[in-house]
């Protein structure tokens, strides 16, 4: 009975993760827009739903044309459903009924954790570290380090002058009110795969900790310097403070799973159940 339980414990878990993926395409009003950004035959995008849609747009890359050309596509492949009848056939009913329920289920479940207070003090997380060591192990060559971007060369220059004189931080501070900074990144962990263009990874791969890179142009007219912090080799585990927000999102995600299995376990003592074989 206790496999059987944790078997629909992760279940549940896994039909989250489905229920997101559905949602994520939404259901958007499908009336006349005096105000729109595209049309598909009746079907409107207003201009505020489309702002509502970049908005919640995980990533930062997805521009207005991508969001936009989305909808299109999506609503093209609708019309063409409902035009061959895919509303009304029993397998579309059933996936409906099926999906009300697991978003009922995911609803509930996030609002009986939210409505718990989870809590951990630093050994406890360093415990957990120590005996999940394994789980933290680099899929591949990974960096540790700190990335700055400039506007202006000139500046970008003086910047790395100031780093060899008096490292990083100390640099830092000294430009703090410079306006041709970009962007500023301080010990940020990437993969290979994570760090581009590949003139920058080369550069990277080549450099010894803690070394500075020479002032980069890039293309988009910007001017990039990188300090390599420390190098993790495939399969290596990097220390607890480097990784420590990993850590804590991984152990959290742990005690809200333990969390639900209370509470299905819980439902289990308060209801009626049968399985028959």
């Amino acid at each position: 009975m206790m496999n059987f339980k944790k078997h629909l414990v992760k279940k549940k878990i896994f039909s989250l993760f489905l229920i997101a993926a559905i949602t994520l395409w939404g259901c958007i009003e499908e009336k006349k827009e005096e105000d729109y950004a595209a049309r598909v035959n009746d079907s409107y995008l207003s201009k505020k739903e489309l702002k509502k849609l970049i908005d919640t747009t995980s990533s930062k890359s997805f521009y207005k044309s991508e969001v936009i050309r989305n909808w299109i596509n999506r609503e093209l492949l609708f019309q063409k459903a409902v035009e061959q009848g895919i509303l009304e056939k029993e397998k579309y009913k059933d996936v409906i009924k099926n999906s009300e329920r697991e978003l009922a289920v995911a609803l509930l479940l996030n609002q009986y954790v939210s409505g718990k207070k989870i809590s951990f003090n630093p050994t406890e997380l360093m415990s957990y570290f120590e005996e999940n060591r394994e789980d933290f192990k680099v899929s591949q060559n990974t960096y540790l380090l700190n990335i700055i971007h400039f506007s202006d060369e000139e500046h970008a220059v003086e910047f790395r002058s100031g780093f060899l004189s008096n490292g990083w931080d100390s640099t830092l501070v000294k430009f703090e009110s410079d306006s041709t900074i970009i962007d500023i990144r301080n010990k940020v962990l990437l993969k290979e795969q994570d760090i581009s263009p590949p003139t920058v990874l080369r550069l990277v791969k080549r450099l010894n900790p803690p070394e500075i890179s020479i002032v980069i142009s890039e293309s988009n007219g910007q001017y990039l310097i990188v300090n390599v912090l420390e190098k993790y080799l495939d399969g290596s585990i990097p220390p607890f403070d480097v990784i420590k927000e990993e850590i804590e999102m991984r152990y959290l995600a742990k005690k809200r799973y333990q969390i639900i299995e209370d509470y299905i376990e819980k439902l289990y003592s308060t209801n009626d159940i049968e399985v028959v074989n």
